[in-house]
Order: structure tokens, then sequence, then C-alpha cells
């Protein structure tokens, strides 16, 4: 369904192509000679006001008018058109029994006078859709020779840039308002499409800038070679600002960032808003050597990435706390033991000095005592030792938890860090897209706007009308050139685009 509605349609004509399949086969069938393009496709209703009324669709091809329906079909060759207009649809209600005459809002009147008498009266839709097909069909009809490029026939994986419209301008090829407001897909894609056509090779085409200061408005191609554009979306251009061989990025240090990239060489920074990666995986495809920065453990920690002094000192205090909340819990049951260890010695010394008084008299006694203390400080000193190794083990162990417990912290940092950058490139995502929509947004309402204006014009000027080259005359519009308020094939006899000559 390509040919009828073309590769960029808009809702109206998708949903044309999906309900009228048989009807456009039907048009087919008229349509006999290969070369014959479809220019632009509505849906019609053909007198409407009479009695034998029929809904179908109205098509405007290379070289005629059709109107195909269930019923009735029609065809025209441009040359037989005599005069467009456009009316307003008007229907009568009965409202206690009086009758109101209304005008239908979203519809108009399209009626084409033929030159060999007849006329065909069409109800079609206001909108965008109609405004192409009316736009079209005045122009065939002025010079049916004339070649039109309309939202059907343009392709819209190239861009109408500003060379692009000027040699459709040499090759005197018209574009309607309707496809010049089509094409216009934002910055991003403009900018892309036209790149894309000049390097038709290219492996990497993403917004980007060289050197410190940063523009929003340049793009980086990465083709046989690396070229930095600046690109102007008022003026559809764009201009070249460098341009190296791979070779130029030998030794170059690049930086993953969240959302961006910097790759570091002695003249400067290049900065890649997205696609890092791939530029990386270039050099290496093309044997170029790099340096990859590795981040260190606080960089990568959240509050310390951005750089920020309030954001490190929040951070700070934050680890800090939990760290020593971490401390009292593990030295607390430690200190707890020793004390329990501590007490239960003095109850043991305390009972076995009590012995030693009650077996006291003599020197005998004495020299048992003598060893009974040599003997008790020899066991005191394989309990420190045994305690001391004991101690040695429990810090051994707590240092290990501390460690595991660093180690799961920091992991959970890495995670929360992933996570915000994420969320980040989401929202800077979201935020471009909102800008461009608004943008877009604002510029179609700007052409809609534009193209009221000159519809306004143009209906005013076709409701000039002279009977015969005495009323040129007498209104001293003599002589009347064609695209001239007025101007009728019929005034110029000699057909050269000049009617009632003096």
């Amino acid at each position: 369904m390509e040919k009828y509605i073309g590769k960029r349609p808009t809702s109206d004509q998708k949903m044309l192509a999906s309900m009228n399949k048989k009807l456009l086969n039907q048009a087919q069938g008229i349509i006999l000679p290969s070369e014959e393009k479809i220019l632009k496709v509505i849906k019609a209703e053909l007198d409407k006001k009479k009695a034998g009324e029929s809904t179908g669709l109205l098509l405007l091809t290379s070289n005629s008018l059709i109107f195909v329906s269930a019923g009735k079909n029609l065809t025209k060759d441009y040359s037989l058109i005599f005069k467009i207009e456009i009316k307003e649809v008007k229907e009568i209600k009965e409202v206690n029994k009086v009758k109101e005459e209304k005008v239908v809002a979203d519809k108009q009147q399209l009626v084409v006078r033929f030159s060999q008498g007849g006329m065909a009266a069409f109800d079609i839709s206001k909108n965008e859709d109609a405004q192409e097909l009316i736009e079209v069909l005045e122009i065939k009809s002025a010079d049916p020779a004339q070649e039109v490029l309309t939202t059907v026939t343009h392709d819209f994986d190239y861009f109408l840039h500003a060379d692009k419209l000027m040699d459709l301008k040499n090759k005197n090829i018209k574009i309607t308002h309707f496809l010049n407001k089509r094409d216009d897909l934002g910055f991003s894609k403009n900018g892309q499409r036209l790149l894309k056509e000049r390097h038709k090779g290219a492996g990497l085409i993403i917004e980007g800038y060289f050197k410190e200061k940063k523009k929003t408005n340049d793009f980086i191609v990465v083709d046989k070679n690396v070229f930095v554009y600046e690109y102007s979306d008022s003026e559809r251009k764009v201009k070249l600002l460098h341009q190296w061989p791979i070779a130029f990025f030998a030794n170059s240090i690049i930086d993953h960032f969240a959302i961006k990239t910097e790759v570091s060489t002695e003249e400067g920074k290049l900065v890649l808003q997205g696609s890092g990666k791939a530029f990386e995986e270039f050099l290496s495809k093309e044997k170029v050597t790099y340096t990859k920065k590795e981040r260190k453990l606080y960089q990568k920690t959240i509050g310390f990435r951005s750089n920020k002094l309030w954001k490190k000192v929040a951070a700070s205090l934050i680890y800090l706390s939990v760290f020593f909340l971490i401390i009292m819990f593990s030295f607390g049951d430690t200190t707890s033991d020793s004390e329990s260890i501590e007490a239960a010695d003095e109850a043991s010394a305390i009972s076995t000095n009590e012995s030693q008084e009650e077996a006291a008299g003599a020197e005998e006694q004495q020299e048992q005592e003598e060893a009974a203390r040599l003997a008790e400080e020899k066991e005191k000193e394989e309990e420190a030792v045994r305690l001391a190794e004991e101690q040695k083990k429990q810090e051994e162990a707590e240092a290990a938890r501390i460690a595991e417990e660093q180690k799961k912290q920091e992991e959970a940092a890495r995670i929360a860090e992933e996570q915000r950058q994420q969320e980040e490139v989401a929202r800077a995502a979201e935020e471009q897209r909102q800008q461009e929509e608004a943008a877009r947004v604002a510029e179609e309402q700007r052409q809609q706007q534009e193209a009221a204006a000159a519809a306004a014009v143009e209906a005013q000027a076709s409701n000039v009308y002279y009977k015969n080259c005495d009323a040129v005359r007498a209104a001293g519009a003599a002589p009347i050139r064609v695209g001239e308020p007025g101007y009728s094939k019929k005034l110029d006899r000699d057909g050269d685009g000049i009617g009632c000559e003096v």
C-alpha cells in the first residue's frame, strides 16, 4: 500500500489504506500505464446532494484525476480541467418544524469544472491530506506537465535539505507545503539524514562536539575518517569543522560517562553524546591503540561521582555513621567476653590464696606456697597466651566480617549508581524527546498558519472572474497572464499565457 500512501503516512491515510483495499485494487485497474504515479489519495463523496451520491476514493496521478466507488468511476485528464472551486458544505436540519441551514465545520466541497462542459463536486474532509490534494490539483490543472513531489512520492529516508531543495528548484520540480512540513523530523533526525546522504558508508553518526566549549548543534561522523560538522536546522545546511584520519586518535584516552563519552587527544576532547562503546569498538577494529580510563572506587561511589563538594560531605557523613554503628555492635560483644574471663580469673586467684593461707604455718608450707605461686604464674602466662591467640582469631574473624560487609556495601553502591545512571540516561532522553516534540509542534502550528494564510489568499484570488476581454479591460487588468486573478484559458486565444492582449 506504500504506493498509495507513501513511507510516512498520517493516521488518516493508514486507516484509508486499511479500510479500502478493494477500491484501491479497483483504482489500479483504471490506472493502465505502468509509469503512472499516485500523487495523493483521499476519501470523498461525489454529488452528495443528488440522488446518485457515491462514497469512494479521489486519486490524483501523474496525468489524471480519478474517482472510484462501488457504483461509479470517473477519470479526467488534467488538461480538461477548466476551473477549481472550494466551497462550504451545508446541511439543513429541522428544529421545531423550522428548517435551519448549518455549515459543516469539518468538511468542504471541492468543485471541479471541465472545459468541455460538466462538473464534479466532491465532499472532502478539512485536513492537511485534503489540502495537499487540492494544492496538487491546482498545480496540475494549471500545467499538466508540471512534476510535483508529494508526501506519497517522497522517500523520507532522505532529507529535503538546502542543496536538495535547490536541486529540485533547478529541475522545476515543485513540492507541496504538507510535504515540507512532514519531512521536518526535528534537529537530530534531520541532521542524521543529511549526513547519511553525504556519508553513505558511515559506521556512526551521532551528536557531539570537539574542544572544551559545549555545543548542541554539532554532529560527529565516523567513516573512513572522523568528521565534526556544525548543523543549522533553520538553514538545513552543514558545515565541516574538523576532519582527522583514524590514526589521529592513537594514544587517546577514552572516558565513558553515563550519557556521554570523552575522547581526550593532544588537541582537545572529542565528546560523543552516546554510542561511546561503538566508537571504542571502531578504534579497536582499525587497530588504533588507546587507553581506557578506569575510575577509582571512590569515584564510583554514590556522592563522589559528580565531584561536587556538598555531595561528598553528605556522603562521607552517612558512610562514617554506618561504619561506627558496625564497630559498636561488633566490639560490644567482645568487651563483655573479656570482662567475664577477667572476673573468672580473679575469682580463681582469690580461692587459691584462701586455700594457701589455710595451709600456711611452716617453712615447708612456704615452699609449697612458692611452688604454687610459680605454678600459678606459669598458668597465668599460658592463659595469657591462650587469650592472646583467641583475641587474634577474633580480630581476624572480625576483620573478615567487616571486609565482607564493606564488599556488600560497595556492591550495593555500585548497583545503586548503575541504576541512577540508567535513570539519568532515560531522563535526559525523555527531556530531549519532549524538547524536540515541542519544537516540532510549534513548527507545525507555524506552517499551518502560513498554509491557512496562503490558502485564504489563493481562495480570494480564485473568486475573480471575467466574462470576456471587454470585462478585463474595463477592470484595467489587461493584458492578463497565467497565475493572475481571473485568468482563464478562454481569455487566452493563442495559448501563450497572456490573455486579452492589446
